[in-house]
């Protein structure tokens, strides 16, 4: 017995749900890239606006006007622009100061302030190491990117060598080791890790932000092989 022909109805609707889901996964890195700055500088803007809004009322005094709600209307308006542009003057001097002597020189006495403050320090250094790692500036965090059977022999994942000689895991164990951090797709700052003899890891030949790549796009952005080096 022959199955009937699907009707044009349903051809119709097949398409319209595959041209959906398409646009639906093209559209969601862009979305969900915004939404995370959208929520840094949401972070952010909470500090800096009532700076914002202490100086529009210091012009506005100073200009003998009232004092208009900022809480409403255009003045609210004002006041969202005005926190922006503060923000982007802001991060603009920090990266230009991070690049100096003197900015280097205050980083680092914050960051040890930080990391020496009971419950913030390992909290701190964790993200610290994790946005360096990301953002390439700390190269040392993912130092190799492997393979290793998980989550049983003859399964396979990605994963990233972040120590090379752990002492202390090693001693433990009673063999040499290595520190394997196995990350989540498509998330990738969250995983488990692993405490693997170096036989056990598989060499590749992806550079971290290909493997980041790899991880974020669920599999589909795969290197090609045989580039050059």
């Amino acid at each position: 017995m022959s199955l009937p022909e699907p009707t044009e109805k349903n051809t119709f609707r097949s398409r319209l749900g595959h041209n959906f889901l398409t646009g639906l996964f093209l559209l969601l890195p862009v979305g969900l890239t915004l939404y995370v700055v959208s929520v840094l500088l949401d972070l952010m803007g909470k500090f800096i606006q009532p700076a914002a809004e202490i100086g529009l009322q210091w012009f506005w005094v100073n200009a003998k006007m009232p004092v208009p709600d900022f809480n409403l209307g255009f003045p609210r308006q004002l006041l969202v622009l005005t926190s922006a542009v503060a923000m982007i003057i802001l991060l603009i001097v920090v990266g230009f100061l991070s690049k100096r002597l003197f900015g280097k020189l205050l980083h680092r006495w914050f960051a040890t302030l930080l990391e020496r403050t009971p419950g913030l320090g390992a909290l701190y250094g964790t993200i610290r190491q994790m946005v360096d790692a990301l953002s390439g500036r700390n190269k040392d965090t993912f130092r190799r990117v492997v393979m290793v059977e998980f989550p049983r022999p003859g399964m396979w994942t990605i994963a990233f060598v972040t120590h090379e000689q752990p002492t202390v895991f090693s001693e433990a164990i009673g063999k040499q080791v290595v520190n394997v951090f196995i990350p989540a797709a498509p998330a990738p700052t969250t995983g488990v890790i692993l405490h693997l003899a170096p036989e056990e890891v598989r060499e590749t030949k992806l550079t971290v932000g290909e493997a980041l790549g790899l991880l974020m796009s669920f599999g589909s952005v795969v290197p090609k092989s045989g580039r050059k080096e």
